[in-house]
């Protein structure tokens, strides 16, 4: 068994050793990383053509976003009606209220993602 200052001095000299060699390895993969994200980022700076296939139309995402705002806009009154119907008539549709209104905050997350990837100014 070792004594406690050999002990100290052996765990310091591990440690230290740790350090270090994690220290080189890590600037060695940030190098990596760095050269790897320049490569992926030109294949975006690309000015090149859309495949026909994934166009759409300024007028198909204008109706796409209407239609996913009138789902939204009839989750939101469910999910009203169904809390109304609960705090007033004492009627028991609990699951009815929390199911549609996640279901209205998932569109409404999806609705804004959509909005803003598509109409970006720029």
């Amino acid at each position: 068994m070792m004594s406690s200052p050999l002990r100290y001095i052996f765990v310091t000299t591990l440690l230290v050793m740790g350090i270090t060699s994690s220290s080189a390895y890590a600037g060695a993969v940030e190098s990596v990383n760095a050269q790897h994200s320049a490569e992926v980022m030109k294949q975006f700076n690309q000015d090149g053509e859309v495949a026909p296939e994934r166009v759409i139309e300024t007028k198909r995402k204008h109706q796409i976003l209407f239609l996913m705002g009138g789902a939204l806009l009839t989750l939101i009154l469910l999910a009203a009606g169904f809390g109304i119907a609960m705090g007033i008539f004492d009627k028991d549709v609990f699951i009815w209220h929390v199911l549609s209104a996640g279901l209205a905050t998932t569109l409404a997350i999806a609705h804004g993602v959509v909005a803003f990837v598509w109409f970006y100014p720029g």
